[in-house]
């Protein structure tokens, strides 16, 4: 299988399972019958949010490495950190992951 447009064999891959005529005794039901998919769902939904919070940590933790690069280098003459485009840059990124801080804070769940 592909997994964010990637082959992920040479990582163990993920599998994909095809159930076929496949008959679950009511004894043995979760939920109500063709609940499954609800279910799935209520089960999935946190840890969507889960990897959401950690990809925005991961945005936080780059922003601020590229605050400290820019402000220890220089280039035409003065810090990158004084150059027009790199505030702009800077800027825009934080604007971005505060956007996704307050989309994953409204996210129902």
């Amino acid at each position: 299988m592909h997994v964010f447009g990637y082959d992920d064999a040479a990582r163990g891959g993920h599998a994909q399972l095809t159930f076929t005529d496949v008959r679950v005794p009511c004894t043995n039901l979760i939920g109500g019958e063709g609940d499954g998919f609800a279910i799935a769902q209520a089960r999935l939904g946190p840890g969507r949010i889960h990897h959401c919070m950690r990809q925005i940590g991961l945005a936080e933790r780059a922003l601020e490495l590229m605050c400290r690069r820019v402000s220890s280098r220089v280039a035409f003459g003065k810090p990158l950190a004084e150059q027009g485009v790199i505030r702009d840059w800077i800027a825009e990124s934080r604007v971005r992951i505060e956007q996704l801080r307050l989309l994953v804070l409204k996210t129902p769940g």
